[in-house]
């Protein structure tokens, strides 16, 4: 086996074991105890897409009947959750809006980086400069955050499958 061939391997390790651990763990301070759960209902917020825009909650639920909120760290495997959301679940469900939550790059220039490299210029990305959702939500790398027209939370958890999602969304419209 060549050095080449080590090192990739090594590499990829390395990146696929960092995508496991919580960079922010229960016991850190920064945490906001408050863990939104299925059921509650939540206020209308604001947030800044990853072109310096600014959006609320309020407005996309205006146009569409549910928000997915998806925490994304850009590593292996949040591409391939992101790739399935965009290649299964965008065109079944057009009513409703899916937003992926950068909540590590910690810049809006660093989420546009993130985005550009990782080829999903059509999706809007938060930039979470400020952990304000991570905190909201308690959202880590996978989270996924249902919320319908009435702003209440009809589903909070990780991604498991494009199925386990569908069924969700068509439980919760």
């Amino acid at each position: 086996m060549s050095i080449k061939h080590l090192l990739s391997i090594l590499m990829a390790c390395v990146l696929l074991s960092a995508c496991q651990e919580d960079l922010l763990p229960s016991n850190d301070p920064l945490k906001n105890t408050q863990d939104l759960q299925q059921g509650s209902m939540i206020e209308d917020f604001e947030f800044t897409l990853s072109d310096g825009t600014t959006r609320s909650l309020s407005v996309e639920l205006n146009q569409y009947d549910a928000v997915v909120l998806y925490f994304t760290m850009w590593c292996p495997v949040c591409d391939s959750h992101m790739s399935h959301i965009r290649t299964d679940l965008v065109s079944q469900f057009s009513n409703v809006k899916f937003i992926f939550v950068d909540y590590i790059s910690a810049s809006i220039a660093y989420t546009l980086d993130a985005q550009q490299a990782n080829g999903y210029t059509d999706f809007d990305v938060i930039s979470d400069e400020n952990n304000i959702l991570e905190n909201q939500f308690n959202g880590t790398m996978a989270t996924t955050i249902v919320i319908d027209k009435n702003f209440v939370v009809q589903f909070k958890g990780l991604y498991k499958t494009t199925e386990d999602l569908t069924h969700i969304l068509n439980e919760a419209l």
